[in-house]
């Protein structure tokens, strides 16, 4: 249909598959919110804590795990990491206290960071006009796991008691990883002929080509480590104040300085070099990866919050059962089966910088009327309202990423490890939002942001110079 060949078939299908799974234990515990509270005797005040420390740690995460899957390679990685994400699975499934369950939520938020393996295996297999679909269909089939996860979950869960029922559920998504696991490592297969040699260190330093785009990956730097400082801030504030302020401050400290060491490290690996010592072919503009990333924020960071809490929200504001809130709210994340690679194909077919500008338009008109949403509305409405503003929301996600590797090849697994983290600095910021404020008016506040994207996407360049490497594939 699409024109791939067998073994990219081969590769795509191997490849989604993983990050589905990965994205189903990565939100196993969004739809037993209320079951957690009732069961376990959570606060609300802890159950949005335990929200925010899913996706926190995912920001580090994809930037190493960027950094590692261009120099081990996505078959080895994802392997690793669907293993890992199986026993954080059965960890999480046996905590019986908050500080186990904290535990078990902040390490699954690693989990969150296999879409960029995904994103390089593509990359590596596709060539640039193919790029669009292929990256749409691997992250909106993977994306895809977190309605599987709204949906599938409460119904695994309704066999059992309700206190061991989820506990049942989450199992069950843990044994999947360790299946897929071993056969991602046994039958996926990496391009070593158009492979390349990449630079392997700890800090994340992306090359640039100029010292204004030194300054803005600084810049860019900054609300990453902002958004760990702010799950450190969360877990010493009181009610719970999990952190004692000796060590939140200590911790405080440790965040400055690694950012200070990636700020002098990043100066030193870019301006010992001279502009006219990169090759004309490796010279790119570093705002593009900025202003995608800040798409990225909102495309997939107000997912990963609305994923969080939207189930939660339907079951109290309109009085329903754990399985059938699952059910509706999974209507959020339904479409990203379709949307996520039409977005891709739209931005292929149409030019990105145009179709970044219908989805990101389209996405703030629907977090608008979202935040008009109370227990007067009819169920239907709201579903179709889901189907709506996510379709916007991933067809965004898929033109982004349509993008992202057309940068500069060589540095697309960094790139995507940036961008890909700025999807969870949007969801950190989001979720602290919503723990000070009502749902309507969370909706609201992502529609502000929606507007500041918007008027962003004025000084993105449209992507008709692809990098000279592109040309071999």
């Amino acid at each position: 249909m699409f024109n791939f060949d067998t073994q990219q078939n081969h590769i795509l299908r191997l490849s989604w598959i993983a990050f589905f799974l990965s994205f189903i234990a990565w939100f196993n515990m969004a739809p037993f919110n209320s079951t957690l509270a009732r069961t376990i005797g959570l606060s609300q005040e802890q159950i949005n804590i335990l929200m925010l420390c899913n996706v926190a740690l995912t920001i580090p995460a994809r930037i190493l795990i960027g950094i590692w899957v261009d120099y081990f390679g996505p078959r080895k990685v994802f392997s690793s990491l669907l293993m890992f994400s199986a026993g954080v699975c059965f960890y999480f499934a046996s905590a019986k206290t908050f500080e186990e369950l904290l535990i078990a939520r902040l390490l699954m938020g690693i989990v969150g960071a296999g879409f960029v393996v995904g994103i390089k295996m593509i990359a590596d297999w596709f060539p640039p006009n193919k790029m669009g679909i292929a990256q749409g269909i691997y992250a909106g089939w993977g994306n895809f796991g977190a309605a599987a996860a709204l949906f599938s979950l409460p119904i695994i869960a309704s066999f059992f008691p309700e206190e061991i029922g989820w506990r049942y559920a989450v199992i069950f998504s843990g044994l999947l990883c360790a299946v897929w696991a071993v056969i991602y490592f046994h039958f996926a297969k990496e391009n070593y002929e158009k492979g390349e040699h990449f630079t392997f260190g700890l800090e994340h330093c992306i090359e640039v080509t100029s010292k204004k785009d030194t300054l803005l990956q600084i810049l860019l730097l900054i609300p990453l480590y902002g958004a760990v400082a702010i799950l450190v801030w969360k877990l010493s504030e009181n009610p719970l104040q999990l952190l004692s302020p000796k060590f939140s401050n200590i911790l405080n400290v440790g965040i400055v300085f690694l950012f200070i060491c990636n700020i002098i490290s990043l100066l030193r690996f870019n301006l010992l070099k001279f502009p006219e010592s990169i090759p004309v072919e490796k010279r790119y503009e570093f705002k593009q990866i900025l202003i995608l990333s800040m798409v990225y924020a909102l495309a997939f960071g107000s997912q990963l919050a609305v994923f969080s809490m939207f189930p939660q929200f339907l079951e109290s504001t309109f009085e329903l059962s754990v399985t059938a809130a699952g059910m509706v709210g999974s209507s959020f994340a339904f479409l990203n089966l379709i949307c996520r690679p039409a977005g891709g194909w739209i931005a292929d077919l149409i030019e990105k910088k145009r179709s970044l500008i219908i989805f990101v338009t389209g996405s703030m008109l629907g977090y608008i009327i979202m935040g008009q949403i109370n227990s007067s509305w009819s169920l239907w409405s709201v579903l179709l309202l889901g189907f709506g503003c996510s379709m916007f929301l991933q067809g965004a996600t898929g033109a982004c990423f349509a993008a992202v590797p057309l940068i500069r090849k060589d540095l697309t697994g960094q790139m995507a490890g940036m961008a890909g983290a700025y999807g969870n600095v949007g969801a950190v910021f989001f979720l602290t939002i919503l723990s000070y404020v009502s749902p309507m008016n969370f909706f609201v506040i992502i529609a502000l942001y929606a507007t500041i994207v918007l008027i962003s996407l004025i000084f993105l360049d449209p992507f008709n110079n692809i990098h000279k490497s592109f040309q071999k594939n």
